[in-house]
């Protein structure tokens, strides 16, 4: 039985992977942490994204946030409302699905393979900016970092859901494979591509089959969440950037 390769990264860019993947003679399973959905209150987003020019800053959590604020959004994005994007794939999702008009101002992490909250706060410090009121567009729950940083600098942030990030569940085929594999002593390779993402793989396999995740070799995609996988216990964790060239890559290289 060949080793399980689990792919955990959700929604359009998960799938995008797992078909690269597949493309390369990989044989992937795509078990997203999360479903991603609508946002649970449109009437609050919508209220929210109405009032963008009271802004001076609006966040990007991730490329789902900026989809989900794409199709809700009326209007072109306001020119003097700057724009975080906490990597380079939301940064991308930002100039495809938003197009803003190029005099707004869009901060993100100056080095590609540079994500996350404090990426992004680097990056808005580096360029010397304030501002008197921040929007967060994010899922319904997610890091406070980012916020507790602009609050303790005494600046207001609004977090506005959205989109929705509801727990995946594995279906019962799903889990008569994974059962199959812990019969045969078939560790699994898993590429993790957020920290909440190890909480909710945990949660879908089950208590029983947790041990079983961590004789396995996992890829993270951030410095940050290699260090959780290694406290959470697994033993054997490789570290590659996030863009889809740098996973194969890794893996592939694992495997030679």
């Amino acid at each position: 039985m060949r080793p399980l390769l689990i792919v955990t990264r959700p929604a359009a860019a998960g799938q995008r992977l797992f078909d690269r993947l597949t493309a390369r003679s990989h044989r992937p399973i795509w078990w997203p942490a999360f479903t991603i959905g609508p946002t649970p209150d449109a009437a609050a987003a919508q209220a929210a994204l109405s009032r963008l020019a009271d802004y001076d800053l609006a966040i990007f959590v991730s490329a789902n946030a900026v989809r989900a604020t794409a199709v809700m959004l009326n209007g072109p994005w306001p020119l003097t409302t700057v724009i975080g994007a906490v990597g380079a794939a939301t940064r991308a999702a930002v100039e495809a699905e938003l197009r803003p008009d190029p005099s707004v101002a869009v901060i993100a992490p100056e080095v590609d393979d540079e994500s996350g909250s404090e990426a992004f706060w680097d990056a808005w410090q580096a360029r010397g900016r304030n501002a008197q009121r921040v929007l967060l567009l994010r899922a319904e729950d997610g890091r406070e970092w980012l916020t507790q940083r602009f609050i303790k600098g005494g600046t207001p942030v609004d977090a506005v859901a959205v989109y929705s990030r509801r727990p995946h569940h594995l279906s019962p085929d799903d889990l008569t494979r994974m059962q199959d594999a812990i019969d045969a002593g078939v560790a699994p390779t898993v590429i993790l591509s957020s920290s909440e993402a190890i909480a909710a793989l945990d949660a879908q396999v089950g208590e029983s089959a947790q041990a079983w995740l961590r004789t396995g070799t996992a890829i993270s995609t951030h410095r940050r969440i290699g260090a959780q996988l290694r406290d959470a216990g697994y033993a054997r964790v490789l570290d590659s950037n996030s863009d889809d060239d740098s996973i194969i890559a890794t893996l592939e290289s694992r495997a030679r």
